[in-house]
């Protein structure tokens, strides 16, 4: 009788175990998945808002008032994807921090480089694209041929913000220790201006 007992005990033991480290394991895919949930709406947030101010070109004159381009301000649209969610960092996703070095990306061309927008290895990429329909879109908008693409109200032009975020899992286990999770948002050009 005691020893059955004791047997009773041991097995009791290992079935917790093995079952505690399946409830444990769940429980951490919960709490990792909740927190990639929240850092893509973060990131789908400044997406949209980058692309939203983007939406509306600037208009480049001469010395003589005469229209030469009109054009996206990248410099400015990163600036309004950092920032989407303040100026300080907050929340689940540093958006200040998109490429997860622990230095702010304000100067990192590594991050965005304002004279390569399309940069397919940067953590924001802003396109230009042209088309009539937004999932065929390809080539690039004309920004100073009169009476063309941005310059003809920006007709058939869109804007295309890709925001990439390196996500370290809070329990890393099989999947490692990161993933990069990307989130586009893509809007037609609002301009009024042709010419």
């Amino acid at each position: 009788m005691l020893q059955r007992r004791r047997r009773t005990v041991g097995q009791a033991l290992v079935e917790f175990a093995l079952s505690a480290t399946v409830i444990f394991l769940l429980l951490a895919a919960a709490v990792d998945l909740g927190l990639i949930f929240f850092t893509l709406q973060a990131l789908r947030a400044a997406a949209q808002e980058g692309a939203t101010y983007g939406s509306y070109p600037v208009v480049v004159t001469d010395n003589n008032g005469q229209v030469t381009e009109v054009r996206l301000n990248y410099q400015e649209i990163f600036n309004r994807i950092r920032t989407a969610g303040g100026t300080r960092p907050s929340g689940v996703a540093n958006l200040l921090d998109l490429n997860g070095d622990g230095i702010d990306d304000a100067g990192q061309s590594v991050v965005f480089n304002a004279s390569n927008p399309t940069n397919p290895n940067g953590f924001v990429i802003i396109e230009n694209p042209k088309g009539s329909n937004p999932a065929s879109l390809s080539g690039a908008c004309a920004t100073s041929t009169p009476r063309v693409d941005m310059r003809n109200a920006g007709q058939n032009c869109w804007i295309r913000v890709t925001v990439r975020y390196r996500y370290r899992f809070f329990f890393p286990f099989a999947l490692g220790q990161e993933i990069i999770l990307p989130v586009t948002y893509t809007m037609p050009i609002r301009s009024q201006f042709v010419g």
